[in-house]
């Protein structure tokens, strides 16, 4: 009989990936202990993925497991996991698992004992394969995660121990399995931050994640307004959730802030810094699978809120905290579809409109800047037609009305367009930037049309700081990296 381990392993690999030993399946299998770890895991990988399967009597005689153990084993998911090694030699050794079994199938009898504690923490059998020999018990958290959570981090390895009740304890070569993992591009999860298994798939496989992403126009020394930021936010715990955030999703404290500093009046500096924004979100949904709900507050400019805004553009939830009172007040927003609805009758604003050429221009007159004379002034070469939106009420707009004044603005906007062709947009801000940045999301980036911020300093002038087609350009090339970036 042919014996299949004196095939070098690497070649063992190509013969299976080729097909060319498919129809000695039972007899390799019935020679599996002779075989190296890695002809073991490449078999069992391949018998995995392809199904491509040996006979049932083969499979339970070689692991000495029932047909119907078997069955399970051949049927149900598998996944694959590295075991960052350390000593005289630093390796990621590969891992692949299989769960709900009754028994326990590994090709590491040597771990049987710690697999033993893994049994008894998931209540379930399962499955574990490994490409080398190692020792030790730091496997077994990487393990776990491989059998209990749905949705662990692709760019991440775990170490470390646990117990029976899914304690998780400290292991040995900490710092070299730090440098070993960034050498292959990912992140070290290190025991020293997590408690408890249960603790971290709670975290991984929750249906959403709330995230605070602070925009202000401080560029340095800002630490005190992001601490009164996080002092608001509606969550249980904010420093846990961005330490959770950091060391499980790998999204630093650093990424979830944007310093803009005084935005110079040139569009280039605008459109770098709407850039970076919709950088960081995607960025977010990448490391979160899409399930992030973003906590956002902004100081800074209202043209600079309706632009992000118009390329955040999401249908996704998410929450705006408007500070008012020295308070950051949350306004939730659960369903983005209402922010463009079109609404019949307007009971938290009134308007008018100057009739003009086929360019339209949008002057919000909410905050204290009456700004209506002002940008008729700037616009008279264009001669556009001028919408002015105004609060209702005398005052600033309570936090219980911004909402709905920024839904009836964005609705009204849509119902003045309705009526004529305009060519253009052009918009300018005296409104909070809550209602800025929800009316730009509710408009979007499709449209043709400019924002413009007031310029102060040496006299007050309006300066075009970015158009919608930039907005556009900046959210259709990031949708393109973050394409790519998935297929890799």
């Amino acid at each position: 009989m042919f014996r299949f381990s004196a095939i070098e392993p690497k070649h063992f690999e190509g013969l299976l990936r080729s097909g060319k030993l498919d129809e000695d399946l039972d007899e390799i299998f019935e020679q599996f202990w002779e075989l190296s770890s890695y002809s073991q895991f490449e078999l069992i990988k391949y018998v995995k993925e392809k199904g491509i399967n040996p006979s049932l009597g083969v499979l339970s005689s070689v692991f000495d497991i029932s047909k119907e153990e078997a069955k399970k084993f051949l049927r149900n998911p598998y996944r694959e996991f590295y075991v960052p090694v350390v000593g005289q030699e630093s390796k990621l050794v590969r891992g692949l698992s299989v769960k709900d079994l009754d028994s326990i199938i590994t090709n590491h009898d040597h771990l049987k004992s710690s697999m033993e504690v893994i049994r008894d923490f998931l209540g379930k059998g399962f499955a574990l394969f490994f490409d080398e020999e190692f020792s030790g018990e730091s496997y077994m958290l990487p393990a776990v995660v491989s059998l209990y959570v749905e949705n662990p981090p692709k760019d991440a390895v775990f170490t470390g121990k646990i117990d029976r009740e899914g304690n998780i304890y400290e292991v040995n070569g900490i710092p070299k399995k730090r440098a070993l993992a960034k050498r292959h591009n990912l992140r070290l999860i290190e025991p020293s931050y997590l408690d408890k298994v249960q603790t971290l798939k709670n975290w991984l496989d929750a249906d959403r994640y709330d995230v605070p992403l602070f925009i202000t126009k401080s560029k340095e020394n800002y630490e005190g307004e992001l601490k009164s930021f996080y002092s608001h936010l509606t969550l249980e715990n904010p420093e846990r959730t961005l330490e959770l955030l950091e060391v499980l999703n790998g999204i630093p404290k650093e990424k979830l802030v944007i310093p803009t500093g005084q935005i110079p009046p040139e569009e280039s500096a605008w459109e770098n810094i709407v850039k970076e924004f919709y950088k960081r979100i995607k960025e977010i949904e990448k490391a979160l699978g899409g399930r992030e709900v973003l906590h956002i507050a902004i100081n800074g400019a209202s043209a600079l809120a309706f632009s992000l805004g118009a390329v955040f553009g999401s249908q996704k939830p998410f929450v705006f905290y408007h500070f008012q009172n020295k308070a950051y007040k949350p306004i939730k927003v659960e369903n983005v579809r209402i922010l463009k609805e079109r609404l019949k009758e307007y009971k938290h604003i009134d308007y008018t409109v100057e009739e003009g050429g086929d360019e339209l221009a949008v002057a919000f007159a909410i905050a204290h800047h009456e700004l209506q004379a002002s940008v008729k002034e700037f616009m008279k070469e264009i001669n556009p037609t001028i919408l002015v939106i105004r609060y209702k009420k005398a005052g600033h707009v309570p936090v219980e009305d911004i909402f709905e004044v920024a839904r009836e603005s964005a609705s009204l906007i849509q119902d003045i367009r309705s009526k004529r062709d305009y060519k253009s947009f052009h918009f300018f801000f005296s409104t909070p930037v809550a209602i800025a940045f929800m009316v730009g999301v509710a408009f979007g980036y499709y449209n043709r049309g400019y924002v413009y911020n007031l310029q102060r300093g040496q006299g007050e002038n309006y300066v075009r700081v970015i158009s919608l087609e930039t907005i556009r350009k900046i959210r259709e090339e990031g949708d393109e990296v973050s394409a790519e970036a998935q297929k890799r």
